[in-house]
């Protein structure tokens, strides 16, 4: 294949290579120290002062990449620094799995890629996955080519690492084994199998302590809204922006033309139609992040490069659209970095005014510690750029997060505190003007709140569900547990009431019925809630279990639950 660079045209490719790796990880760590944190990197800084073999969102490899950049660098760059490492490592891994014989071609794609510029630097649980993929590549074709012991041990361990990274790595083991059943009948597969298992065991104790609240919120929790066509058809446009944003089509289009030439190649396409169309297909029944299939630009970028390396005509297109996603990548760069007033209309912007909006907050707080309802990002925020500790309260009007596990709400009790919400939220009676807009806010002079009581159900049987009869009566026993004692025992000196927060549709605030049954010291913490149910209250509604004391609005104490 010919090229018209004249620029690179005398370089050998090895410089080539170690040009482009040494640009791509200077512009990344000066993107990442320059540009302020996405709300989601704020929380996930959080998670990384308070390591663990699990959170509620996520396995914990993003807290210990940020934990061991932040004991390098302070700010941003330490949040980011050994993410913009990975996401070079990354491209290295493909193109060592790819081994190109025309390094511009492989190049050329990669940059037309424009999440992969500008993602790259994003400390967020996607590129960690995304590099464990790739490694998880690089093992298998060891492993299927030579099933030395030597490579079923690292084919183990690196699935441990791709699951502990997030959980839709499970769809990269699942769909490859598929693409070759005939691993099932080696004994040595199932060594990988158990071993792999074995090296995730921690994370999965810790899901069983806690009650598996990943598990219970990412397949059951979440609260779907009506199908919209607008689902399908966003989850197809995001995968063609994630592709490339101009070429997307053809580098889809190429990897699955391409004939696979090998075991790896045969799963990476696998992988690819799987993961598309497992996630099309949920996108009928919720709303489907096109992040999700993050993992698949390492199968794109070499199932793509394959085909079109042997297609010249249709490879040049690679070459004469370049240069217009590096300028679109470019400007995004430009506002990701520099605050420009004139880009003010750009709706939910997360990188700037962070710092001053944090001030703000800070300077009406007096000194006093802020807890934010219902909203993990903000709090996350706060006390990133502004080293105070800050708590989520999360209402009935939200969801739980990894606050309800964090020991800050204890440290808080009967302690004078300012409430900071959105606009327009009951009993928040003053505001802050900040860079973002307005903010809510109150003060409250001794907080009660017990977020981290949880309550489940255990009816006779031990069925899980709240039973209501033909005459709308509501009969169900809770049983009620904490992860610490002390946050028992301040439940039992402040004894909140339960309350039954009952879901009719995803767009209407819950109808809230007070039990008038508070928590108390029983025999095994059990109590009997026996009510009438309000006029419209139907089986099949959504069910939730708060409580509520001296803030205004109940707390989210329980996962979700059917009425049946």
């Amino acid at each position: 294949m010919k090229t018209n660079s004249i620029l690179f045209s005398s370089l050998s490719p090895r410089t080539l290579k170690t040009l482009f790796y040494a640009l791509w990880t200077l512009i990344g760590l000066v993107q990442a120290w320059g540009t302020e944190l996405f709300d989601d990197e704020a929380y996930y800084w959080v998670y990384s002062r308070f390591l663990d073999w699990g959170y509620f969102d996520h396995p914990p490899m993003i807290a210990v990449l940020i934990k061991m950049g932040t004991a390098l660098f302070a700010g941003e760059l330490g949040v980011r620094f050994f993410v913009v490492l990975m996401g070079t490592g990354t491209l290295m891994l493909i193109e060592r799995l790819v081994r190109p014989q025309h390094v511009f071609l492989f190049f050329a794609i990669v940059l037309n890629l424009a999440v992969l510029q500008i993602g790259a630097i994003i400390a967020v649980p996607d590129i960690p996955l995304l590099f464990f993929t790739v490694l998880f590549f690089t093992a298998y074709e060891r492993y299927t080519s030579n099933p030395t012991w030597l490579h079923a041990v690292f084919l183990a361990l690196v699935i441990a690492l791709l699951l502990y990274s997030k959980y839709h790595g499970i769809l990269v083991i699942l769909f490859t084994l598929l693409s070759n059943l005939v691993l099932l009948k080696k004994p040595m597969t199932w060594l990988v199998i158990l071993l792999s298992f074995a090296l995730f065991l921690p994370h999965v104790y810790w899901q069983a302590v806690h009650g598996f609240p990943s598990v219970n919120y990412h397949l059951f929790e979440r609260l779907a809204p009506p199908y919209r066509v607008s689902f399908s058809t966003d989850f197809l446009v995001g995968q063609l922006l994630i592709a490339g944003p101009l070429l997307g089509w053809l580098f889809i289009w190429a990897a699955f033309r391409h004939k696979p030439e090998n075991k790896t190649q045969q799963a990476m396409q696998w992988t690819m139609a799987g993961t598309y169309l497992l996630f099309f297909f949920s996108s009928f029944k919720s709303r489907t992040e096109a992040n999700w299939t993050i993992p698949l630009i390492a199968p794109l970028i070499a199932l793509s490069y394959a085909f079109l390396v042997k297609d010249e005509k249709k490879s040049r297109w690679v070459f004469k659209v370049l240069p217009y996603t590096l300028i679109l990548v470019f400007l995004v760069r430009v506002y990701m970095f520099l605050d420009i007033p004139a880009m003010k209309f750009i709706p939910k912007d997360e990188f700037h005014q962070n710092k001053a909006w944090a001030a703000s907050i800070r300077e009406k707080s007096g000194g006093a510690p802020v807890v934010f309802t219902n909203s993990y990002q903000r709090a996350s925020k706060y006390w990133f750029y502004t080293g105070d500790s800050s708590f989520s309260l999360n209402t009935y009007r939200y969801r739980r997060s990894n606050y309800n596990f964090w020991p800050l709400e204890a440290q808080l009790q009967n302690r004078k505190v300012m409430v900071v919400g959105s606009m327009g939220a009951a009993a928040l009676d003053d505001s802050i003007q900040t860079p973002r807009g307005v903010v809510a806010s109150t003060f409250l002079d001794r907080l009660h709140s017990n977020s981290q009581i949880l309550i489940e159900q255990a009816v006779e049987g031990n069925a899980t569900e709240a039973s209501i009869d033909s005459a709308g009566d509501i009969s169900v026993l809770l049983t009620y547990v904490a992860l610490e004692p002390q946050h028992l025992d301040l439940a039992l000196v402040h004894k909140p009431e339960i309350v039954l927060m009952i879901y009719p549709d995803t767009k209407s605030d819950p109808i809230l019925v007070r039990t008038g049954k508070r928590i108390a010291r029983r025999r095994d913490n059990w109590i009997l809630v026996y009510l009438k149910a309000p006029a419209g209250v139907k089986k099949g509604m959504t069910i939730r279990w708060g409580l509520v004391n001296a803030f205004v609005e109940p707390t989210i104490n329980s996962r979700t639950y059917r009425l049946e």
